[in-house]
C-alpha cells in the first residue's frame, strides 16, 4: 500500500516519501514529438531532482536564494522547482506572456540569483529587463556563453551521496504575485508548510484525486492554480500530463483521458462556442438532432439539480439523447468525473449548458492572499451560481458593507518587500478578500462583486459589471466584453468581436442594427441604469502581451481602458437617452 504524505511538512520530503512508497508509479506523461508520449516514474523524478539539486549546490545556489523560473509546463519545470525547494532556495514562477513592465517588477522586488529559461532567446529577453542573472540555465541543448544547460546539469554525475537536508517546515517555498488587475502585480511568500496544508485541504474535498486519476497540466505554471494541484498529484501519487502549448490541450484531451480537468472561464467559453461553431457546420437534420438531444440533457440536468425526478417525456426522450451526447463528450475523453474552474466567475448559464452535456463543472474560489481556496464545490456538494462551502481551517465571516473576510493558516502575512503586513489583512487577522458576498444557511458563498471593479454611476446607482459582461459574452459573435461607467450617467459597453463571424463582414450601418439589437435583448433583465447607453466595438482582442489581461486570462480594467480613452470620450460626449421612446437599443462606436 502507498505511503500516506499527508503529514509531510514539507514539499521536497513529500516527493521523496512519494518516490519511496511507489517508484515504479507513472508521475509525469509528456510529449517527445507529435504524438509520442513518454512517461518519467517517481524514482526517476526524485533521482533528477537530487542530482540537480547537487549540481546547483556546485554553482552556487544557497538556502533563501530566489530562483526565478520561466518554462512551459513540463518535467523541466517540476525537476527545476524541487531542485531549489530542496536547497531551501525560493521559487518564483514567472511568465513569458507576461508584460514586460510586470516581469521587470517581478525580478526587480524578488532579485533572483538563478534565471531558468527555455533558451537563450528569453534569457537575453529577461537581462533587458533587469540585469544578466548571477547564474542562469536554459533547456537549449547547448546553454548560450556564461550560461548552463538544464540536460547537462541533471545528468551530470556527483560522487556524494550524502542526504541534502529538507527544509524547514516554516521556510519560505514559493512567492507568487497578485494578478495586478487593477495595478501593479503584488509578491506574497508562503512556507512549506502553507503550501502543503493547502494541499491537504484540497484533497479533503477531492477523495476522487487517487493515484489511478490522470491529470492535464495545461494551465501556467507561474501561477499557483495549476502548481497546487501538481502539488496534490505529488501527494496522492497520481499522474500528470504535460501539455506545453495550451493552443494544444483540447485536441490532446482525448489522448490524456483526464479523470478531472481543472481550467478558467474562457476556457469553457471557448468550449461551448466551438461545439457551437462545429454543429452549426452540420446538415440540418443532424443539428436539429443534436441541439434537441442537448435540450433533453439539460431539461433532466436541471431536474436533478433540483433535487426531483425529470418528468416523464424527458425520461422517455433520454436514452435517444444518451448516445448523441456521448458522442459530443468524447472530445475531452471517456473517463472524465468531473471539471473545475477556477481564477474568475463562470457564468451559471453555461455551467447549466455544460452540464446538460453530462459535463459538471464545479466552481472553486480563492484568492492570491490565501493559499488554501477559500471556497469549493464538489461532485456530492454543489450549487451553480455559489463558489461551494469554505475549505478546513477557513473561518468565514461577512462585513457590514458585504465584503467576505477569511481567517485561517493559510492567509499571507503581508506583501512581499513591503516590511508591515498593511493592506487587506485586519489586526483580527481576517483577510479582506475585496469581494462583496453572502452566505446561505447552508454555508455556500455566493460571491456578488468585487469592490474594486463595483461603481457608481453619476446617478449615484451602484453597477457590478460582472453579470453584465458574462451576459454580453452569451452573444455568439462576442469573444470578450467589459463594462465601465465609474461616476459617469450611465455604463458603456467594450465588446471584442469574432473577427470571421458573419456580423463582422457586415456593412457598418447593418452590423450596427444588428449588435445594437442583440446587446438589448442580452441586457433585457437588467434594469434601465445597468444597461449599456453607448458600445464600442473592437475587433482586436484582448492580450496579456499589452497588459489587457492576467496570466490566468482575467481582464485588467485600467489599461482597456486607457486603449480606449478617445472612444470612452465620445461615447460620453453625445449622452445617449436613458428612457428613450421605443425599444432601448444602444449606440454603436466602431473602431479600426
Amino acid at each position: 500500500m502507498a505511503m500516506m504524505t499527508d503529514t509531510i511538512p514539507s514539499l521536497p520530503e513529500r516527493l521523496r516519501a512519494r518516490a519511496a512508497a511507489s517508484p515504479d508509479g507513472i508521475a509525469y506523461r509528456y510529449r517527445a514529438g507529435s504524438d509520442d508520449w513518454r512517461s518519467v516514474t517517481w524514482r526517476e523524478v526524485a533521482l533528477r531532482v537530487d542530482a540537480l539539486a547537487r549540481q546547483l549546490a556546485r554553482l552556487g545556489l544557497r538556502a533563501g536564494d530566489r530562483v526565478a523560473i520561466m518554462l512551459a509546463p513540463s518535467p523541466e519545470w517540476e525537476y527545476c522547482q524541487f531542485a531549489v525547494l530542496t536547497l531551501g532556495g525560493v521559487v518564483v514562477g514567472i511568465d513569458a506572456h507576461d508584460a514586460p513592465r510586470n516581469l521587470k517588477h517581478i525580478l526587480s522586488l524578488t532579485q533572483p540569483r538563478l534565471l531558468v529559461t527555455a533558451d537563450d532567446e528569453k534569457l537575453r529577453m529577461l537581462g533587458a529587463l533587469w540585469h544578466p542573472p548571477e547564474i542562469a540555465i536554459t533547456c537549449a541543448p547547448n546553454g548560450p556563453g556564461g550560461s548552463h544547460a538544464l540536460r547537462d546539469l541533471l545528468t551530470a554525475p556527483d560522487a556524494s551521496s550524502e542526504a541534502l537536508p529538507p527544509p524547514a517546515p516554516e521556510d519560505a517555498a514559493t512567492i507568487v504575485f497578485t494578478s495586478g488587475s487593477t495595478g501593479q502585480p503584488k509578491g506574497i511568500a508562503y512556507s512549506h508548510r502553507q503550501v502543503t496544508y493547502a494541499c491537504d485541504a484540497i484533497l479533503e474535498r477531492f477523495p476522487s484525486l487517487r493515484p489511478d486519476a490522470r491529470l492535464a497540466c495545461w494551465l501556467p505554471l507561474s501561477n499557483l492554480f495549476q502548481r497546487m494541484i501538481n502539488f496534490c498529484a505529488l501527494t496522492r501519487g497520481t499522474t500528470s500530463y504535460f501539455v506545453d502549448d495550451p493552443a494544444q490541450i483540447v485536441g490532446l484531451l482525448p489522448q490524456v483521458q483526464p479523470t478531472l480537468f481543472i481550467g478558467v472561464p474562457r476556457f469553457f467559453e471557448k468550449l461551448h462556442a466551438g461545439i457551437l461553431t462545429e454543429i452549426a457546420k452540420r446538415p440540418a437534420a443532424v443539428r436539429a438532432l443534436v441541439l434537441s438531444a442537448w435540450a433533453v440533457g439539460c431539461r433532466i440536468a436541471a431536474a436533478r439539480r433540483a433535487g426531483r425526478p425529470p418528468a416523464l417525456a424527458w425520461r422517455a426522450l433520454q436514452p435517444l439523447a444518451a448516445p448523441v451526447l456521448h458522442r459530443l463528450r468524447a472530445i475531452v475523453g471517456e473517463e472524465l468525473q468531473f471539471m473545475v474552474s477556477g481564477s474568475a466567475p463562470m457564468p451559471t448559464w453555461l455551467l447549466e449548458r455544460l452540464h446538460g452535456l453530462g459535463w459538471l463543472v464545479l466552481e472553486a474560489y480563492g484568492i492570491s492572499e490565501n493559499v488554501i481556496p477559500v471556497a469549493a464545490n464538489t461532485p456530492e456538494h454543489y450549487r451553480f451560481g455559489s463558489v461551494g462551502r469554505a475549505l478546513p481551517d477557513n473561518e468565514l465571516r461577512i462585513a457590514e458593507d458585504g465584503e467576505l473576510l477569511v481567517r485561517g493558516p493559510g492567509v499571507f502575512s503581508g506583501y512581499y518587500g513591503e516590511g508591515t503586513p498593511a493592506g487587506p489583512l485586519g489586526p483580527d487577522g481576517f483577510l479582506h478578500t475585496g469581494d462583496f458576498a453572502r452566505i446561505d444557511g447552508d454555508g455556500y458563498v455566493w460571491l456578488e462583486g468585487r469592490k474594486s471593479e463595483v461603481f457608481k454611476t453619476s446617478t449615484g446607482r451602484r453597477v457590478a459589471p460582472a453579470p453584465i459582461e458574462a451576459a454580453l459574452k452569451q452573444i455568439d459573435y462576442v469573444d470578450d466584453a467589459v463594462i465601465i461607467g465609474r461616476d459617469r450617467p450611465y455604463p458603456v459597453a467594450i465588446l471584442v468581436l469574432d473577427p470571421v463571424h458573419p456580423v463582422t463582414g457586415a456593412t457598418r450601418s447593418e452590423a450596427a442594427a444588428t449588435i445594437a439589437a442583440d446587446v438589448a435583448a442580452a441586457c433585457e433583465t437588467f434594469s434601465d441604469y445597468q444597461r449599456p447607453g453607448v458600445v464600442i466595438l473592437s475587433p482586436q482582442p484582448f492580450t496579456i502581451a499589452a497588459g489587457e489581461l492576467t496570466a490566468n486570462l482575467k481582464i485588467r480594467r485600467t489599461p482597456i481602458e486607457s486603449r480606449f480613452r478617445a472612444q470612452i470620450e465620445a461615447a460620453y460626449a453625445h449622452p445617449a437617452p436613458r428612457k428613450p421612446a421605443g425599444p432601448f437599443r444602444p449606440r454603436i462606436i466602431h473602431t479600426q
